[in-house]
C-alpha cells in the first residue's frame, strides 16, 4: 500500500515538475458571494474602507475570507506588509495575538503560537507556499530551534492560524501554522516592482537593501515566468570589547526566486518555483549586562551562515465537482554556526570535573579523583586551550509529497481528502577547537578537543481527510482526521577524548523511534447573520518522538516520547456598522500532555549536555481580541490583543533523580509573554496632482516573561514588560511612494531573552535600537 501510495504523488508530483506554471491560489473553490464587498479586513493592516475588500485565504486547503472561515486566523495581505515596513516574519510578530519569535542569538530563533513552545519538533507548522520547511535537528534534535529568515518581498500574503491544525497540517502544527504565498506568475499582463531602502541604526551601523520583481508572458494566457532578486544588509550595533571587532551583528542577506507558470485551460494550472537565500552574520547578538548596552566581552567570534535551497512543483486540475492538487518539494538548507564554550565550560573545569579522565588518558592510572598534582596537571592543559569554541556545520534535506482533493461549489457537504509522504535526513558535526584570545578565531593549525556527529533519518506517511456539512442554513457541522505514521532514526559517533565534558571515543551507533496514530479535529459554526459569526472548535495536536544522542546518556533515556495536546475554543467574528469596523474573539483553553522538554543532566557534563524528556504536562488559557476600523475615508485604526496564561499542571519529577528539571505545578512556561498587544493608525490624505500623503504609527506591548520555571532558580530573571513605536510618513500615487521611518521611536531597549551561568555575568539579547530610513518603491504594468 505504502510503495503504490509513493508512485502516485511521485507521477503527480512530476507532472507539476514537467510543466510548471501558475497556481490560482484561490482556485480550489470559489470565495463566498460577499469576499469582495467588505469594507474592511481585520487582518488587512492599514487598508482604506473599501479598498480592496477582506483577504480570500486558502487555509483549509478552500478558498474562504478572513470573516466567513471558523478559526482564528490572521492574514496580512501585500499592502499591509508593505505598510507595517515589513521584510521578514520578525516584522509581523506583534500584529498576531499569540504568535512569538524567540531569538536566543544571532540566527538562532524559534517560533511558536499561544504558549505552545518546546524543544524538539516544531510545534509551528511553517509553510512557504506548499513546502513545509523544518530546520536542521542539530546535536539536541531540536529541528523546532531554527526558523528561516525569509524575505518578504513579492509575497501575496501570510497566514498566521492559530491552534492545532494537525488534521490538515500534520505534526508540526500542533500550536498553529504560518503560511506565506508568494505572488504568481501571471500569463494576462507585464508587470514589475522595485524597492530601495537606506537606514542608520543608533550605536551601529548603515543597512540598506535594493529588491525587484518581474512578470513577464511568455505566451499570452498560457505560460508566463516571474522572478525576484534582492539583497539586503541589516545594520549591526553589538561591539566586542576583547576582540578588534564592531558591529559584529551585521547580517547580509542574498536571495531570490524564479517561477515558471502554465495555464494550458481554465482547468489546470500548474506552477514550478525555485528558490535560494543565503545569510551571513557576522557574529553575536548577545551584549553583556555589566558592560552595559551592546557591548561583549566573549572570546571566540561567533560568526553565522545559512543557504536555503528549495524547490517545488504543484499542479491543480479543476475536475468540475472537486480539484486535484498534486505537489512536490525538495530544499537543502545548510547552517554553519560558531559557539563560544568559554562560558558553558569554564565551571566544570574550575570544579576538575573531567580530571579523572584526563588523568587516566594522560598517565594510564585508572583514578576516580585526583590528587593535587593532577589536579594542577589538567588545570594547565585546561588553561592552555581557552578560548575553546565549536565550530558547528550542518544540513537537512527533505523531499515532501502532498495529493490531495477538495470538493467545488456551494452545496451542503464540502472535503478536503488527501496523503501525504516525507523523507527528511539531516546531520551536524562538532568540532571542539582552541581558540585565539588576539582575533577569536580557530588557533592554527587546528585541532579537535573531542568533537562529534549526529544524524537523523524521518520517514513519515499520512493520511488526512475534513469534511463539513451545512446542517442547517446558518449550522456547519466539521470534522477533521488524520492517521500518521512516523519513524525516526538518530545515530551518531563521537570523535576522540573530550576532557570538558566526559566524551569519550564511541563508533556510531543509532536509535530508532516510531510512532503512528490518529489525530482529531471538531468543529461547529453558525452564521447568526450575515455579519456574526460563532465557532467552537475542539482540536488535536501532536509530536512524535524521537531520539537522544549524547555520551554517557543512559539506555532508559535514549528515547523520548511522542506528546501531544486537547484545544477547546469558541469564537466570535463580527462585522459592525455597514461593515466599517470589525471585532473578532477568540477564548481558548489547550491540554498538553507529555511535553517534550530540553533538560541537562546530574552526571554527564556537569550539566554541559541537554537532551530531550518527557516531563510534566501544561495547561495554556487565554484569550485573543482583533480588531479595525474604518470612522471616515483616509483613515484605518486597527489593534489586537492577547493574554496567555501557559504553565505546568503537575510537579516536574525524575523518580531516578538523572534529570536536572526543577518546575512545579502552576510554573509559569518561559519565554511565554503573559500579555502582549498593538495598535495601528493609518492616514492618507490628497496632497497634490495624484499623490497622497501618508502617516503611520504603530505600537506594540511585550509582556512580562520569565527566563526559568521556578522562582527559586538562581538564574531566574523576568524580561519583557516594553514598549516599541514605529512611525512612517511619506507620499504615494499608484505605482510610486516615498517614505521615511523611524522604528523604536523612543529607542527602547526591550530585552527579550537572557543567558546565565554560575560565576559569570548574564547575557541578554534585546530590539534592535533605534532605526532611521528612507524607502523608496516603484511598480509599473
Amino acid at each position: 500500500m505504502i510503495a503504490l501510495l509513493r508512485t502516485q504523488l511521485l507521477l503527480g508530483a512530476a507532472m507539476s515538475i514537467a510543466t510548471p506554471a501558475p497556481a490560482q491560489q484561490a482556485a480550489e473553490t470559489a470565495p463566498p458571494a460577499d469576499a469582495t464587498t467588505a469594507h474592511s479586513d481585520p487582518n488587512t493592516i492599514g487598508a482604506s474602507r473599501g479598498e480592496s475588500g477582506e483577504i480570500v485565504v486558502t487555509a483549509l486547503k478552500r478558498a474562504a475570507t478572513v470573516q466567513t472561515i471558523p478559526i482564528a486566523i490572521t492574514a496580512l495581505g501585500d499592502k499591509g506588509l508593505a505598510n507595517l515596513g515589513a521584510t521578514t516574519i520578525a516584522d509581523i510578530i506583534r500584529q498576531v495575538p499569540g504568535l512569538q519569535l524567540t531569538e536566543s542569538d544571532s540566527g538562532r530563533t524559534r517560533v511558536s503560537i499561544r504558549g505552545v513552545q518546546a524543544a524538539g519538533e516544531s510545534t509551528v507548522g511553517l509553510y512557504y507556499g506548499e513546502t513545509p520547511l523544518t530546520g536542521p535537528s542539530g546535536v539536541s534534535s531540536d529541528p523546532g530551534g531554527n526558523t528561516p529568515n525569509l524575505n518578504l518581498f513579492d509575497v501575496e500574503r501570510v497566514e498566521v492560524l492559530r491552534g492545532p491544525q494537525g488534521t490538515l497540517y500534520g505534526s508540526g502544527s500542533m500550536g498553529g501554522t504560518l503560511r506565506v504565498l508568494f505572488k504568481q506568475p501571471d500569463a494576462t499582463r507585464y508587470e514589475g516592482a522595485t524597492e530601495l531602502q537606506i537606514s542608520d541604526t543608533r550605536n551601529g551601523s548603515l543597512g540598506f537593501f535594493a529588491k525587484g520583481a518581474v512578470n513577464v508572458p511568455l505566451i499570452a494566457d498560457k505560460l508566463a515566468a516571474r522572478a525576484v532578486l534582492y539583497r539586503e544588509r541589516s545594520g549591526g550595533f553589538v561591539d566586542y570589547t576583547t576582540l578588534p571587532r564592531s558591529d559584529v551583528n551585521r547580517a547580509n542577506f542574498e536571495g531570490g526566486r524564479f517561477m515558471l507558470g502554465l495555464t494550458p485551460n481554465e482547468d489546470i494550472s500548474i506552477v514550478g518555483t525555485a528558490l535560494i537565500q543565503t545569510q551571513r552574520i557576522g557574529g553575536t547578538s548577545q551584549w553583556t549586562s555589566t558592560l552595559g548596552p551592546y557591548q561583549n566581552d566573549a572570546q571566540v567570534f561567533q560568526p553565522w551562515y545559512d543557504k536555503l535551497q528549495l524547490y517545488n512543483g504543484t499542479g491543480r486540475f479543476d475536475l468540475g465537482f472537486a480539484t486535484v492538487t498534486a505537489i512536490t518539494s525538495w530544499y537543502k538548507w545548510k547552517v554553519e554556526s560558531t559557539n563560544d564554550n568559554v562560558r558553558s565550560y569554564a565551571n566544570v573545569i574550575s570544579r576538575n570535573t573531567w580530571c579523572p579522565l584526563y588523568t587516566r588518558i594522560q598517565t594510564g592510572v585508572n583514578t576516580t579523583t585526583c590528587n593535587a598534582a593532577q589536579r594542577a596537571a589538567y588545570q594547565d592543559y585546561a588553561q592552555s586551550k581557552q578560548p575553546i569554541g565549536a565550530f558547528q556545520p550542518r544540513f537537512v534535506k527533505n523531499f515532501t509529497n502532498e495529493l490531495r482533493v477538495s470538493s467545488n461549489g456551494t452545496g451542503p457537504f464540502s472535503y478536503t481528502v488527501g496523503a501525504f509522504l516525507e523523507d527528511r535526513n539531516d546531520r551536524v558535526d562538532t568540532i571542539v577547537f582552541p581558540g585565539d584570545a588576539a582575533t577569536g578565531e580557530q588557533r592554527q593549525p587546528t585541532e579537535n578537543l573531542g568533537g562529534r556527529y549526529v544524524t537523523s533519518k524521518v520517514k513519515q506517511t499520512a493520511f488526512f481527510g475534513e469534511g463539513s456539512y451545512r446542517i442547517l442554513e446558518p449550522l456547519t457541522a466539521t470534522i477533521g482526521l488524520r492517521h500518521y505514521d512516523f519513524k525516526k532514526t538518530v545515530g551518531g559517533e563521537y570523535l576522540g577524548y573530550n576532557f570538558f565534558n566526559g566524551q569519550e571515543p564511541r563508533a556510531y551507533e543509532e536509535t530508532t523511534a516510531n510512532a503512528k496514530g490518529w489525530v482529531k479535529k471538531f468543529n461547529l459554526d453558525f452564521r447568526l447573520s450575515r455579519n456574526v459569526l460563532l465557532y467552537a472548535n475542539a482540536a488535536q495536536g501532536f509530536r512524535p518522538g524521537g531520539a537522544n544522542n549524547i555520551p554517557n546518556l543512559p539506555t532508559e533515556y535514549l528515547v523520548y516520547k511522542p506528546d501531544s495536546l486537547w484545544n477547546y475554543e469558541v469564537g466570535v467574528k463580527t462585522s459592525l456598522f455597514d461593515r466599517h469596523a470589525t471585532l473578532n474573539v477568540t477564548a481558548y483553553r489547550t491540554d498538553w500532555k507529555d511535553v517534550q522538554t530540553s533538560v541537562s543532566t546530574l552526571q554527564t557534563g556537569g550539566g554541559n549536555f541537554s537532551f530531550i524528556y518527557n516531563l510534566a504536562g501544561v495547561t495554556v488559557e487565554g484569550l485573543e481580541v482583533e480588531a479595525t476600523a474604518n470612522p471616515f475615508a483616509g483613515l484605518s485604526l486597527n489593534g489586537s490583543f492577547n493574554y496567555n496564561n501557559a504553565r505546568l499542571d503537575a510537579d516536574q519529577v525524575d523518580d531516578t533523580g538523572f534529570v536536572v528539571a526543577a518546575g512545579l505545578e502552576g510554573d509559569k512556561l518561559t519565554y511565554v509573554p503573559r500579555m502582549t498587544a498593538s495598535a495601528g493608525a493609518e492616514y492618507r490624505w490628497p496632497l497634490f496632482g495624484n499623490f497622497e500623503g501618508y502617516a503611520r504609527t504603530d505600537y506594540t506591548y511585550t509582556g512580562k516573561m520569565n527566563t526559568e520555571l521556578r522562582p527559586t532558580n538562581a538564574f531566574y530573571r523576568e524580561v519583557g514588560k516594553f514598549s516599541i513605536v514605529n512611525a512612517r510618513v511619506g507620499m504615494e500615487t499608484g505605482d510610486f511612494g516615498v517614505f521615511l521611518f523611524v522604528n523604536n521611536v523612543f529607542d527602547e531597549l526591550g530585552i527579550n531573552r537572557v543567558s546565565s551561568a554560575t560565576g559569570v555575568s548574564d547575557t541578554f539579547v534585546s530590539a534592535r535600537p533605534r532605526t532611521v530610513g528612507l524607502n523608496m518603491r516603484k511598480s509599473f504594468r
